[in-house]
């Protein structure tokens, strides 16, 4: 059985519990079918970010009309998949998925959209809702912003977009985490979030910047293929301390082991393996600051059985021993 939630009727409706005030809201719904939250804070420089959690038992279909507002809507998924169809959208394909893993942004002003819910799947996301004359507010040169973004920035309009960025990055998830755990209330969690979200936005356009600029490098390969590596990079982000091996990884994504590291180098200007390595690492950096596990179990738990090894990784790549910075941030 597919339950249909069309418009904001249905959705008031089911609504069990709405509070909100100047900066702050929370609304929930829920039903014999399951559950949906929307946690919002608003912020200084017309920023506003919300945090969205649903799960429901039987699949679900979500209608959605976007107001002609051209704000911008940075999204960042934590947890499950939405497919979403929009018809008849110019510029915006008619459908798409957004999966745990990857970030989007997005402007869709007066777009009437339809999102699919699996059944028994939590999905979480967090939206960073922003305008583009944000940037206006820092005095500086614009050169390196991406083009469509700079184009917003000095004349605002209405043409839909959906721009997918890629995999989010360990940083991201660092503070997308911190977001979530977020240890304040009233003006010191506006200022705490205020500070995350823009770190947020700048790994954000960032990330958009060096998209393209892969783009341009690859010059030999299709954009399915270049999707198909963006793809490669996701399962490598997820399946650490054991990564499948070159062989297995480009089956999974359907090309050759050639076009694999070669694209890999073309598109993201490092090797398969120097990107494992990144990982590993950046991922072991936030394990010796967030907990106290030991160097050893460390090590181990982002895929180095070789202490000594992993030592030696680790300074080539921050210019200091595990055990120096550890110690460097006080724990």
């Amino acid at each position: 059985m597919i339950i249909r939630l069309t418009g904001t009727e249905d959705f008031g409706e089911f609504c069990k519990d709405v509070q909100f005030n100047d900066y702050e809201g929370k609304a929930e719904l829920s039903t014999w079918f399951g559950q949906s939250s929307f946690r919002w804070t608003f912020l200084r420089h017309n920023l506003e970010i919300a945090i969205c959690d649903d799960e429901f038992s039987h699949p679900v279909i979500a209608q959605q009309k976007h107001d002609n507002s051209t704000e911008l809507i940075s999204k960042f998924f934590l947890s499950g998949a939405i497919r979403t169809v929009t018809p008849n959208v110019p510029g915006v394909s008619n459908d798409y998925e957004e999966i745990a893993g990857y970030n989007y942004l997005f402007c869709l002003p007066d777009v009437r959209e339809f999102e699919y819910f699996n059944a028994n799947q939590h999905c979480q996301n967090i939206k960073i809702y922003w305008n583009a004359d944000l940037l206006s507010s820092f005095q500086s040169s614009f050169e390196q912003l991406p083009a469509l973004l700079q184009h917003l920035r000095e004349n605002p309009m209405k043409q839909p977009f959906h721009q997918p960025l890629g995999v989010t990055t360990p940083t991201m998830q660092l503070l997308l985490r911190q977001i979530l755990q977020c240890p304040y209330r009233g003006t010191l969690r506006q200022m705490y979030l205020e500070a995350k979200v823009l770190e947020l936005l700048v790994l954000q356009i960032t990330q958009w910047g060096e998209n393209h600029q892969g783009l341009q490098r690859s010059q030999f390969f299709r954009a399915d293929e270049i999707e198909r590596l963006h793809h490669a990079k996701a399962i490598l982000n997820q399946t650490l301390p054991h990564p499948p091996s070159l062989l297995d990884l480009a089956s999974q994504i359907g090309l050759n082991d050639f076009k694999l590291k070669r694209g890999f180098r073309e598109v993201f200007g490092t090797t398969v393996l120097r990107y494992v390595q990144s990982l590993r690492l950046e991922q072991a950096k936030q394990l010796l600051i967030e907990t106290n596990l030991t160097i050893v179990e460390i090590a181990s738990q982002v895929g180095y059985e070789s202490l000594s090894h992993f030592g030696y990784l680790f300074k080539r790549q921050f210019g200091i021993t595990p055990r120096e910075y550890r110690k460097q941030k006080g724990l």
